[in-house]
């Protein structure tokens, strides 16, 4: 039954409307009820007039674009199978899915609102295809944070035991093994589609239909979707390690790479929604980062500030940002 015109165009505005009201009523609980707020602007005001911090603080806020359009080009690479999109129209995409990501579980939000921005291509198809991005990025994730736990083990842990010595042996040789079968099953998604496939009945058409648009894609395509989330993955990065050092935290960049790793190896494992994701990020980042030197209070709230810092940058600016663009999203399509 076909949706009349004006109802379809009243869910649509009013779906905008609560998305909209939602997100500014996250961002702004965010701000002024999370507990490491006051560690943050204490440390803002006492680090601003000290030399160090500028440069690096502004170079983290300038790789904001970057992290994000290099997002945005992975997405418009994987969605060009089922809907031809401008690089402008893949950004603001992007940004309308951070916005609709800060009220949802583990920001699945972001997934759905990509989607609902599309014009013409099939829903189920553009799913699949997103996905896929979010696993290249998700593997990437864990892939660096296995690689970092098997330096942080010898380097934080007392590994001189012969047991001891021998559980961190079993632990890099699991994390070798579920590399492997990670990357080989990203590189064969057609194979999996295919057996996908098996087990989807004959009569299901559509379904079908939709899994045979993973069988086009090519090792060598899926092998720079997963460069693009490396290099993302490394800009992200970039941005935490630029952030304790303008705010006065002395790590040296390989320590810094293995503790952020985990950090992040970490905050994949551990369900979260935007509301709570800022005290539990800068819980875990005490955590680990507080491991290198003399993790003393003082370094603690230096810790929270730059963690809070990153969480700003990279996602309640581009929140706030998305709100403008809120308008693209369509619950309801037109026929």
């Amino acid at each position: 039954m076909a949706i009349p015109a004006k109802l379809n165009k009243t869910i649509n505005y009013g779906a905008r409307i609560i998305i909209a009201a939602v997100a500014l009523w996250f961002i702004y609980r965010q701000l002024t009820d999370a507990d490491n707020l006051e560690s943050f602007t204490s440390s803002i005001k006492y680090r601003a007039d000290k030399k160090g911090f500028l440069f690096p603080a502004i170079i983290a806020l300038l790789l904001m674009p970057l992290n994000w359009g290099l997002e945005a080009v992975k997405w418009r690479m994987l969605i060009s199978y089922v809907e031809r999109i401008s690089f402008r129209d893949a950004l603001l995409s992007v940004f309308t899915g951070i916005t609709m990501s800060l009220f949802t579980p583990n920001r699945i939000g972001e997934f759905f609102a990509r989607l609902l921005t599309l014009k013409k291509a099939p829903v189920m198809k553009g799913a699949f295809l997103t996905i896929t991005g979010s696993l290249s990025q998700l593997m990437t994730t864990l892939l660096f944070g296995m690689l970092s736990l098997c330096l942080f083990i010898p380097l934080y842990l007392n590994v001189h035991s012969t047991g001891r010595y021998l559980i961190w042996i079993l632990i890099c040789f699991m994390c070798l093994i579920t590399a492997v079968v990670m990357i080989s099953l990203y590189f064969r998604v057609s194979a999996v589609s295919r057996a996908g496939r098996s087990f989807v009945k004959p009569g299901w058409i559509k379904i079908r239909g939709y899994l045979r648009v993973m069988r086009r894609l090519k090792r060598r395509f899926l092998l720079k979707v997963l460069l693009l989330s490396m290099a993302r993955y490394f800009v992200f990065s970039t941005q935490f390690f630029l952030l304790l050092l303008a705010f006065g935290v002395t790590v040296d960049w390989f320590n810094a790479f293995i503790l952020i790793s985990m950090t992040y190896f970490v905050m994949t494992a551990i369900p979260t929604i935007a509301l709570a994701d800022l005290g539990i990020r800068g819980s875990v980042s005490v955590f680990f980062i507080g491991l290198y030197g003399s993790a003393s209070s003082a370094v603690n709230i230096d810790i929270l500030a730059a963690s809070t810092a990153v969480w700003m940058i990279n996602l309640a600016l581009p929140a706030l940002a998305g709100l403008l663009f809120i308008y693209r999203l369509n619950l309801i399509r037109k026929k």
